[in-house]
């Protein structure tokens, strides 16, 4: 009998809009990280066949190049749509006490409003050099 073999996907897909300006920094070993939160909406109908919306917020996470190129063009407000990885991490607080988290790890992304100083070229050819140095 053959063993099965569990596939190791984490791979998530969402559109949005920011909900603050990200914030942009570099860390202790100099690498680019930008830091933000997406609100995603959901409308629903619900048992009384009436329409309910029901909002989700997730943390995101651009790094390197990436992060750079988007530090200065991503706002409050803006709408995108993005790939990525989840990660998940635990902390303890200054009281001691564990908490948890959830972020996801921004692979692509991508506008969902036309902008000028946004040429497309530009953002395939980061797209292009993070997937070489991936490699």
């Amino acid at each position: 009998m053959s063993e099965f073999r569990m596939p190791h996907i984490n791979q998530v897909a969402i559109a949005g809009r920011l909900v603050q300006d990200p914030e942009f920094r570099f860390i202790d070993n100099g690498v680019a990280r930008l830091t933000g939160s997406i609100a995603v909406n959901r409308s629903y109908r619900d048992r009384n066949d009436e329409w309910q919306e029901e909002t989700s917020f997730f943390n995101i996470v651009l790094w390197h190049k990436l992060a750079e190129y988007y530090a200065e063009r991503l706002h409050k407000g803006t709408p995108v749509f993005i790939t990525g990885r989840l990660r998940s991490y635990n902390w303890r607080d200054a009281d001691d006490q564990p908490h948890s988290g959830t972020e996801i790890q921004v692979r692509t992304l991508q506008f969902l409003e036309k902008s000028q100083d946004r040429p497309l070229e530009v953002v395939e050819q980061i797209e292009e050099e993070l997937e070489l140095e991936a490699a």
